[in-house]
């Protein structure tokens, strides 16, 4: 065998393994990156659900308030039968 074809079996062992090593790196850095993104999505929808809330909380109130005077019902009822 000549020198070209002798292979340095420890310096091509180091390549793939430094090759290994670098994939491994971006992979986890690339999932680290998905999971921030995904808390940060999960932050806005509970943040939106929370003002959600807020504004049916705020409805139910205004329905309470609404006044029930003999005369306001006595209305709602005629417009209720013409239609």
């Amino acid at each position: 065998m000549s020198d070209k074809e002798k292979i340095d079996y420890d310096k091509e062992l180091e390549k793939i393994a430094r090759k290994t090593n670098m994939n491994v790196r971006n992979s986890e850095y690339s999932f680290e990156n998905q999971i921030k993104k995904l808390d940060e999505d999960i932050d806005k929808i509970a943040q939106q659900k929370i003002r959600d809330f807020d504004k049916n909380k705020e409805l139910t109130s205004k329905y309470l308030s609404i006044d029930y005077r003999q005369d306001t019902i006595d209305r709602y009822r005629e417009k209720l039968k013409k239609i």
